[in-house]
């Protein structure tokens, strides 16, 4: 089915969906960086004479052979190659996240759904309750607005990084002796958070110290018994 529509200049453009690029799961970028959308020009019908990139309902730039017109918070950093559909966006912002689509003159190319996203930041582990006894929870917080999906990882001492939750229980049998965590968006990874001390740690070379006494002593009691009974 196809649709007409006039733009502000009058000049008619057609629309109708003929197959569609890239839609379904959204594509995730980080605010400041730079946004490149780019077709697969070679399955798009010829002859191109008007491009029109679209953001939501509002227009993201216009082309036809007589020149580029941007629009709104685009322009100045926004560019299209006419040759190759591509659009680049420059210095992504959140307000940049929705759907872009592409229309030429002989229908409707295809979609692009973007989120922009935060950076992730640097997460601190927290115990809970802050008094332990048995048994206590690590909580890895970070401020994680406008960061779309996020997962944890954590790290024992030195060990390699595996995946966990936002609050890793631990009881007093774990002998591990410092925590790490970080978090992971859609984009990256964080910075590792500032090592927790396990509030349950007991070191096990104090625990072998202690029992290697014990056995000592109980050695020389029994030497001692030994000796006292020989001389009678």
């Amino acid at each position: 089915m196809k649709s007409y529509e006039r733009d502000c200049n009058g000049k008619t453009f057609q629309s109708f969906l003929f197959f569609v690029v890239a839609q379904g799961e959204p594509q995730y970028f980080e605010v400041g960086t730079t946004l490149t959308l780019e077709p697969d020009v070679s399955t798009v019908p010829q002859p191109i004479n008007t491009i029109r990139w679209k953001y939501g309902t509002g227009l993201v730039v216009d082309w036809d052979p007589s020149g580029h017109t941007y629009f709104g918070s685009f322009e100045g950093r926004t560019t299209l190659d006419p040759k190759t559909l591509q659009l680049v966006i420059n210095r992504l912002t959140l307000a940049d996240s929705g759907q872009f689509s592409l229309e030429t003159n002989l229908g409707t190319v295809g979609t692009h759904e973007v989120k922009v996203i935060n950076p992730p930041p640097t997460p601190s582990i927290k115990t809970q309750p802050l008094a332990c006894d048995v048994s206590c929870a690590l909580k890895c917080t970070a401020d994680t607005t406008d960061l779309g999906p996020v997962s944890y990882e954590w790290k024992k001492d030195e060990g390699p990084w595996t995946e966990g939750v936002e609050l890793k229980v631990m009881e007093s049998s774990n002998t591990s002796e410092k925590f790490s965590c970080r978090l992971k968006t859609s984009v990256r990874t964080s910075k590792a958070s500032i090592p927790k001390d396990n509030p349950l740690y007991k070191p096990v070379t104090g625990m072998s110290t202690l029992k290697g006494h014990i056995k000592l002593f109980g050695l020389q009691k029994a030497l001692t018994y030994r000796i006292g009974f020989g001389k009678l």
